[in-house]
């Protein structure tokens, strides 16, 4: 019989069989197309920012360390691909036993491999990858802080706050359940300085909130939530996301491990995940009563969830061979989805699929010209992945907001002709792409941006007008351009008030331009000031609306131009009452700036 010292310790074999399952990941990783969210992720790398409209920084960081210098997909997702094995060692490194056998290690190993979300979330470059790592990060230095209160793991704790926070926003909550689970924390003067530092560290992303009208904390909160109350679908569709997610057939085993950990006198490590899964489960279950929830959201719970597996299995054999053979069954499946997403054997279509080829379909059919995408945020990221050419996605009032706020690189398309992508206008042509989606296109000759014109209500949107009457609005319009805007015969360029209700578009009202917006008014002359009449037939129907202004010249699609307002309009006996309840776009005004040309 061999000798004990050569037999596989428990930890070499954790070691091994995540490397597997980490290589398994690089493989898939570099051979799958981009998402949508990673082909927008990594155009956050191409300019490095404390900041962005969507999320922290950290993700844009992480994908900037590769792509330079590993190209194609595994350039971008690299790093969150290594990230998995090492955040699960570290874990099993928290949640093992004093004396840990091979069988702790391969029931760690399989609880990990067949939850649905670890295995997306290993190998997307999404910021839900270092929100994980950060997350074990996390408790490993509170962990160690809780134990010893010394100023090495004050600062360890402190490092781990501020690189959670700057993963993604769900790290505040993972830090707060943390905390509530170890009151006698807050008697320590370390952790106040702790707290301190994390802040400090984390000064550069708030300084760039600050700076931008903290527009990422507004979306989030506001701009992206449906506003409709309380729907039941949206309760309902969060309670399959707890029963899917995180693995149906593990529902008996979760409970019975709840029960344990209730009845003991938790401490340590499980009562840390204890408080972070009752936590997270309650707060999204609060929120679900307003809002859809999304799955990613309670990834943070993940590993309580195999902490309880764990636990159950350690503690009975029944348990343990039951969790064995689903696990082992639920590993099949989970390689049968890999290889059907990596060949394709069934044709399907989706956002990981085709995306060289329709690409570069629309490259040979752009011919070297700019590319406008009038729509999708993240068609634009993907254009210029797969092909290397310029493209831009214009802001418009009925899509989401995105970080193409805050870029300028369409001002270097100026007086060039572009090829607008997109576009429902019914004088535009078609083109079939190879993946199957057909797409509307036209040539704009001579492009001229008008994205950074600005235009606000000098007073707000409140008034009561006859139901035959006219509604006296005055605008003022900023032109930041070093060119006059004005219409002409063949291109006439108008102001066009844009309505949406309940997530359905309302019909465009367009109002010719007479007068000149002149260059630079924005820095070296007063805005301009546009005066205009609006019939009432104009005005939709009773209710709540959003709202906005936008320019707009010829076929081009309106672009927002301001604000979003928020309207209720209401029609008694005769009469129109119109109120603004607030103003919703929180986006920093951009500006050309004086060493920019065109």
């Amino acid at each position: 019989m061999p000798s004990q010292r050569h037999r596989l310790s428990p930890n070499m074999l954790m070691g091994i069989l995540l490397s597997a399952w980490g290589l398994l990941n690089l493989l898939q990783a570099n051979w799958t197309e981009l998402a949508n969210d990673e082909a927008y992720y990594w155009y956050f790398s191409q300019h490095l920012d404390w900041g962005y409209f969507d999320h922290p920084p950290m993700v844009a960081f992480l994908i900037w360390l590769t792509r330079g210098w590993i190209g194609g997909e595994l350039g971008v997702r690299l790093i969150s691909v290594l990230l998995q094995p090492v955040g699960l060692y570290l874990f099993w490194t928290l949640l093992r036993p004093s004396k840990p056998s091979r069988r702790d290690a391969v029931i760690y190993f399989l609880a990990c491999f067949s939850l649905p979300l670890l295995q997306v979330y290993g190998i997307l470059a999404l910021p839900d990858a270092p929100l994980l790592f950060f997350t074990v990060v996390f408790l490993w230095a509170f962990k160690r802080f809780t134990e010893h209160d010394n100023w090495g793991h004050a600062l360890l704790l402190a490092v781990a706050m501020a690189l959670l926070m700057y993963s993604k926003y769900h790290g505040a909550l993972v830090i707060l359940f943390a905390l509530l689970s170890c009151f006698r924390i807050f008697r320590s003067p370390k952790f106040y300085v702790a707290v301190l530092l994390a802040v400090l560290l984390y000064t550069p992303h708030l300084w760039w909130l600050y700076t931008h009208d903290f527009v990422t904390l507004r979306y989030h909160l506001v701009d992206r939530t449906n506003g409709t109350g309380f729907d039941t679908n949206n309760l309902l569709g969060y309670l399959f996301i707890l029963l899917i997610a995180f693995h149906p057939l593990w529902l008996y085993h979760y409970g019975k491990g709840l029960v344990h950990w209730w009845r003991e006198s938790l401490t340590g490590i499980r009562r840390t995940l204890f408080f972070v899964l009752t936590g997270f489960v309650a707060f999204f279950l609060f929120a679900s009563l307003r809002d859809n929830i999304q799955a990613q959201w309670l990834l943070p719970i993940c590993f309580a969830l195999v902490a309880l597996l764990c636990d159950t299995a350690r503690a009975n054999d029944r348990a343990y061979r039951h969790i064995c053979t689903v696990s082992v069954a639920t590993a099949i499946l989970w390689i049968a989805v890999r290889l059907l997403v990596l060949f394709n054997p069934l044709q399907l279509k989706g956002e990981l699929w085709d995306n060289k080829a329709d690409n570069h379909a629309l490259a040979r059919l752009a011919d070297g010209r700019p590319v406008l995408f009038m729509q999708n945020y993240t068609a634009s990221c993907k254009y210029r992945f797969y092909t290397g050419g310029q493209a831009y996605t214009l802001p418009y009032l009925y899509d989401r907001d995105s970080q193409w706020r805050y870029d300028d690189s369409d001002t270097a398309f100026t007086d060039k002709e572009v090829l607008v992508v997109l576009n429902e206008n019914p004088y535009t042509d078609t083109l079939l792409l190879p993946g199957g989606r057909q797409v509307e296109y036209l040539s704009l000759p001579n492009y001229k941006p008008l994205r950074k014109v600005w235009i606000e209500a000098a007073t707000p949107l409140c008034d009561t007008i006859d139901e035959n009457g006219l509604l006296p609005v005055q605008l003022l319009v900023r032109n930041p351009y070093p060119y006059d805007l004005y219409s002409t015969d063949k291109e006439p360029l108008m102001i066009t008030f844009l309505y949406r209700i309940d997530q359905r578009h309302q019909p465009e009202h367009h109002y010719p331009l007479t007068d000149t917006l002149h260059a630079h008014s924005d820095r070296n002359a007063p805005p301009d000031t546009v005066c205009l009449m609006v019939a009432a037939s104009s005005l939709p129907s009773a209710g709540e609306y959003l709202f906005g202004f936008s320019l707009r010249r010829n076929t081009l699609r309106s672009c927002l131009n301001s604000e979003r307002h928020l309207l209720q309009i209401e029609r008694p006996q005769g009469r129109i009452v119109i109120h603004e309840k607030e103003r919703r776009s929180f986006r920093h005004q951009p500006t050309l700036h004086d060493n920019e040309t065109l």
